[in-house]
């Protein structure tokens, strides 16, 4: 049986969202490096997600 509070279930429930953004990161700066045309506003847009995110968040947080 599957107890929620695991600490593997626990691990992903802290650095999903944080791994997803260094991924889509990773990404964007390498598409700016290496690819031309279409790949740069694939780079600006995963770039920009890390961004809207720590934005909303921020924003969101000072509300309280």
């Amino acid at each position: 049986m599957t107890n929620s509070s695991t600490p593997r279930s626990n691990f992903w429930f802290v650095w999903r969202a944080p791994i997803i953004l260094a991924i889509l990161t990773v990404f964007g700066l390498l598409a700016a490096l290496l690819k031309t045309g279409a790949w740069h506003w694939a780079a600006w847009l995963a770039l920009a997600v890390p961004i809207v995110a720590g934005l909303w968040f921020s924003f969101k947080r000072s509300k309280k």
